[in-house]
């Protein structure tokens, strides 16, 4: 597959301006941006990624991990502070993406990480040149002519919208009756642990059951899960459905409402409501409630360890194993990732180059090779393998992948554990 997609990053869009605080900037994860990106079917193989941005702010040290691990490149705009020229990194960007249209024939999809509307404008040139263009921005703020005229568009999160949930989970920003009530008897509580946050999910799941008003709703018109939500997170600000093995919070109620008179209901396109078990709700589909035993499956691991850090994105064992014998057998030393891709993809002609790719960059989560220096992009540093046996690097590759699934989890199953690695991720 040939590397033909360029991602341009407008920095000062996803900050909305110059004037966030350092909590918003957090909360932005460049590294989640780039793999929502990843997976629209337009999008092939990513050649150039540019961030636009004053990088001389000493608040946006904090992205300098994931633009290092992305390979991504800074590109400097000043002035943004005086206001003069706050409109610089839409304009270095449009220039940039203009030049690579022109310049890199290669690059056929354009993706542009902003919600501007000076963008489509941009866009509508790019089509001209016949290229391919995905925007990419918080769907609060997205201007609708530039969703308009993008080939596709990929949806954020919103930080503003973390910033809600921080405040329910000080109970302070509840505007439902419902919650207001629930927030005046319940308290906040301290969970440390698997089993009590599933006993306090319980215990708001009863609550809504017991509560006459919401009792009405739940067998005549079922409850907005949303709602659930908010209760749980104010219950528990340490609430993580990752952390019981849910990539989907959907599934995570489905599981709680195990043992009570609560089932999650399902209406298409995707709408979904807590309702009591004995009653139907009209147009609504009752779901089985999901065991516990569900959580520890092939596919569910496979889903956590594509998020946070470190990412695994893994082919079959039979790849991962020619590819660290390839690396191993070639001495991999203070080579580019380039070189180390065209090396493997000239050796391995029976295999996909995306799941050389992502081979290699599992092994490089894994903490495989020494990158020098550490602090540049992911393109200019140089690679040397740190272990020289195949299967010491297989062996380092599962080491850490456990490790991560233990962090989320607090225990795995081991035999499910070892079978990831049997099963083709078919990419």
């Amino acid at each position: 597959m040939r590397f033909n997609t360029a991602v341009l990053y407008d920095i000062e869009n996803l900050l909305k301006g110059y004037n966030f605080s350092q909590s918003f900037i957090d909360r932005i994860s460049l590294k989640e941006i780039y793999e929502s990106i990843e997976k629209v079917e337009k999008v092939g193989n990513v050649a150039i990624q540019r961030a636009y941005a004053n990088w001389s702010d000493p608040r946006l040290n904090v992205m300098k991990g994931d633009i290092v691990e992305l390979g991504i490149d800074p590109i400097q705009i000043f002035g943004f502070s005086r206001g003069v020229q706050k409109n610089a990194a839409d304009i270095q960007l449009a220039i940039d993406a203009i030049d690579l249209a022109h310049t890199k024939l290669a690059i056929e999809v354009f993706v542009v990480v902003s919600g501007d509307g000076g963008f489509a404008s941009l866009a509508k040139k790019l089509h001209e040149y016949g290229k391919i263009v995905v925007g990419c921005a918080y769907k609060k703020s997205a201007n609708r002519i530039l969703e308009a005229v993008c080939d596709d568009f990929v949806w954020i999160n919103d930080p503003d919208d973390m910033d809600e949930e921080e405040k329910i989970s000080r109970g302070s920003d509840f505007k439902d009756p419902i919650l207001i009530k629930m927030s005046k008897m319940l308290s906040p509580v301290k969970v440390e642990n698997k089993e009590q946050m599933v006993s306090e999910s319980k215990k708001i799941l009863n609550w809504f059951y017991n509560d006459k008003e919401c009792q009405y709703l739940l067998r005549n018109t079922g409850l907005n899960i949303s709602i659930v939500k908010q209760a749980l997170v104010y219950r528990m600000p340490e609430f993580n459905y990752l952390k019981l093995g849910f990539v989907k919070y959907v599934n995570l109620l489905r599981f709680i409402c195990n043992g009570t008179k609560l089932c999650v209901v399902y209406k298409a396109p995707s709408e979904y409501r807590i309702s009591c078990s004995a009653t139907e709700i009209s147009g609504f589909t009752k779901l089985e409630p999901i065991e516990e035993g569900n959580i520890h499956t092939t596919e569910k691991y496979r889903q956590l360890l594509l998020i946070d850090h470190p990412i695994f994105r893994l082919p079959s064992e039979s790849i991962l194993v020619h590819v660290a014998e390839r690396l191993t057998q070639n001495r991999t030393q203070d080579k580019s990732i380039g070189y180390v891709l065209d090396m493997l993809d000239n050796n391995l002609l029976n295999y996909e180059q995306k799941s050389i790719k992502h081979a290699l960059f599992s092994f490089v989560s894994a903490n495989c090779f020494e990158r020098n220096p550490e602090e540049a992009p992911i393109s200019e540093q140089k690679f040397t393998l740190k272990l020289n046996d195949p299967d010491k690097m297989i062996e380092k590759l599962k080491e850490e992948m456990r490790n991560k699934l233990i962090n989320l989890l607090g225990e795995i199953d081991e035999d499910v554990f070892n079978d990831i690695f049997l099963i083709s991720s078919g990419s």
